[in-house]
């Protein structure tokens, strides 16, 4: 078969596709209604979607991306490690995919050492993908038996981080038109549309490897947006088109102060949520042994705000009068006493 050459110049043997319905897929794959824990069981309820049996164990759904974005150091990985540690010790098969730092697998150990499972590290598989080109080739054009039989999480962490490289963003693409590098506004156009256009293939791949019963959990990073916001907000640094359209549930991480981390679900089922919602707002913690969710009790230590309910109304009793009894001005005014 005649080898083509992709956008990054990697020679890449084209292979026929082999798509079957959405109703055959969900027929067939019966296992894809059981998710995958994170070991946070308010979490796990909260990411078990209404279209599932409320009595199954929630988490992370199978057959879906789910997304986590927050800034540096906030916890994404270690929610990763928590959820693959999980995954481990039930004998799954998990695939993790690294661009930047290699896993910790002596971190992977420690996590939950109260329980007497071990980890079968044979069921660990481990791939190292430097740069973009490399990342698209193995999901793009994945080797023989990619990936193995009885998956059932793929980690990207993170999904991001390799395209700043190749991609630069909006400004530097209109200072260098202004500098007149770039005189062709069709050419500035392509130049603004190929990141969404990489971000949206390498979308379709990994909906096509959830397709086959597996969780594909995405790291993203996030940058701060301004522009079109009514404050400062935090947004996935890989975001929009193609890749929107394919992400199923979405997780920001954040943090108020160090001692203060927080999780909120603001995407679940494929249906973004306008408003943010108390349930869907986890605050935790983590340890040497994994991630801890942080309860009320906990969190008025910690001066976190409590919920805030309104309280019920009471009825009290009134007196009635007649309607023909009138009440003076100065009466009205003076009546303090009498409503005491």
């Amino acid at each position: 078969m005649d080898a083509i050459t992709d956008l990054f110049g990697f020679d890449q043997d084209t292979q026929p596709v082999v798509s079957i319905s959405a109703s055959q897929s969900l027929n067939e794959s019966e296992f894809s209604r059981e998710p995958i824990s994170t070991g946070l069981p308010r979490f796990d309820q909260a990411l078990n979607s209404a279209s599932f049996d409320p009595q199954r164990a929630g988490g992370i759904l199978r057959g879906q991306i789910t997304e986590v974005f927050g800034p540096p150091g906030v916890g994404k990985t270690a929610l990763a490690l928590n959820i693959a540690s999980h995954a481990l010790r039930e004998g799954d098969k998990v695939i993790w995919i690294d661009t930047s730092s290699p896993i910790p697998k002596p971190r992977l150990q420690e996590l939950n050492p109260d329980t007497n499972t071990t980890i079968n590290w044979e069921n660990l598989i481990y791939f190292r993908t430097p740069t973009l080109p490399h990342l698209l080739a193995l999901l793009c054009n994945p080797p023989k038996e990619f990936p193995p039989p009885e998956t059932t999480l793929l980690i990207i962490d993170s999904v991001s981080s390799l395209f700043p490289s190749y991609f630069p963003n909006a400004a530097e693409l209109k200072d260098r038109q202004t500098q007149g590098k770039i005189t062709d506004k069709a050419q500035l156009q392509w130049l603004l549309n190929r990141k969404w256009n990489v971000s949206s293939d390498l979308a379709t791949h990994l909906a096509r490897l959830a397709s086959r019963g597996i969780a594909v959990l995405a790291v993203n990073q996030a940058h701060t947006k301004i522009k079109g916001q009514p404050r400062a907000t935090l947004q996935p640094v890989l975001a929009g088109g193609g890749w929107d359209s394919n992400v199923q549930t979405r997780v920001a991480m954040y943090r108020d102060l160090p001692d203060k981390r927080f999780m909120e679900i603001t995407k679940r089922a494929g249906k973004t949520f306008p408003v943010r919602m108390a349930g869907m707002i986890i605050a935790f913690r983590i340890d040497t042994d994994g991630l801890h969710e942080i309860y009320e009790t906990e969190q008025r230590s910690l001066g976190i705000p409590p919920k805030k309910t309104v309280p019920p109304i009471e009825e009290t009793p009134c007196r009635k009068r007649k309607a023909s009894d009138e009440i003076a001005d100065s009466q009205d005014e003076e009546s303090d006493e009498e409503f005491d």
